[in-house]
């Protein structure tokens, strides 16, 4: 029997081989057959529980072939909840203001959703919009100032996901569940507290309350454009160089985009604004200007988003040699089908 495992491979090297959980690359351990890892034969790996090369690692074609699988969950405690996920139980909730919502939390020994980790963050994401509950919902974030954000539980802040592109305009903090809205499903944005939404609540399964933590908080990253700077791993977000000031004459930009291997890619171009027919933005279905075209686009646009079928996209920034503007800003993240 063959086994597909959750490790994408970007190249031939175990450093580019990344696990589909977000802990990093197989260079710290891997188990790859002799001549592995080989992307010319495919990008996803699997291995064989039996015959010569039982328990070593192969690479198989992600699309064409099949095989069987393995689910691995993350540990969690025995409890009746509905949704319960590395030792939490979830519960979602009507609309309401965020200290109502807070209120609610705290009457099931719990609180907004503190989130602290991209697995977390994208499981909560894809459980509310299966759930078809709403385009955005209350998550346990304060964003009392540009720079200074903190959970209602005092946890310390060591994962975020605010939508870099968006700037600080209210104090709390919900959570883009829908497409539909045109945002990409996970991002945080800042929200008004007295405004009505659904929200999340967490709180540890089979066990009581954990106690508090004192809050520490983190300075919001520099943005660069990440013009010509090898594959980004999302979530992420690219601009055209200088922006929001305009770009230069006679540049030729190529962003790599990829998420992990059992994921799509969703590309969401806030602003566009380049000079018509002469400069201009190309997007590619895949890994390369080889792959099918998602379009080419300029001038000015209101903002869209495009979705990769597979795990990479790329997009290449051309401009001609007069003629400067703004240029465009975009974000993207992992999305699931």
């Amino acid at each position: 029997m063959l086994l597909w495992i959750g490790l994408y491979c970007f190249d031939s090297d175990t450093s580019k081989c990344l696990w589909d959980d977000s802990t990093g690359s197989a260079e710290m351990y891997d188990n790859f057959a002799g001549g592995f890892p080989l992307i010319d034969v495919g990008k996803c790996v699997y291995y064989s529980v039996k015959g010569a090369l039982v328990g070593q690692w192969l690479n198989g074609e992600c699309e064409s072939e099949t095989r069987a699988f393995i689910c691995e969950l993350p540990f969690t405690f025995a409890d009746d909840c509905p949704n319960n996920y590395n030792g939490h139980c979830y519960t979602f909730h009507p609309r309401a203001p965020f200290v109502h919502a807070q209120t609610t939390c705290e009457r099931e020994c719990g609180n907004l959703a503190v989130i602290q980790s991209e697995a977390e963050n994208r499981w909560i994401s894809t459980v509310a919009n299966n759930h078809s509950l709403s385009n955005y919902m209350f998550i346990g974030a304060i964003w009392p100032y540009p720079n200074v954000y903190a959970w209602v539980d005092g946890s310390r802040w060591d994962y975020n996901n605010m939508d870099p592109t968006y700037t600080h305009s209210d104090d709390c903090v919900v959570m883009a569940i829908d497409t539909t809205t045109g945002e990409a499903p996970g991002y945080w944005f800042s929200a008004p507290c007295e405004d009505g939404y659904i929200s999340v609540c967490k709180r540890p399964a089979g066990i009581t309350c954990n106690a508090t933590a004192p809050v520490v908080v983190t300075p919001v990253p520099s943005n660069p454009s990440y013009c010509n700077a090898g594959i980004i791993m999302s979530p992420g977000f690219i601009t055209s160089p200088n922006f929001p000031a305009n770009y230069d004459n006679n540049l030729h930009c190529v962003y790599q985009l990829a998420t992990l291997g059992s994921y799509s890619i969703i590309l969401r171009f806030r602003t566009l604004v380049t000079e018509p027919s002469y400069d201009t933005i190309a997007v590619y279905d895949g890994d390369s200007i080889d792959s099918p075209s998602l379009g080419t686009y300029s001038g000015t646009r209101t903002p869209f988003s495009l979705i990769s079928t597979g795990n990479t996209m790329t997009v290449v920034f051309r401009t001609d040699g007069s003629g400067v503007l703004q240029g465009f800003n975009a974000r993207f993240t992992s999305y699931s089908r």
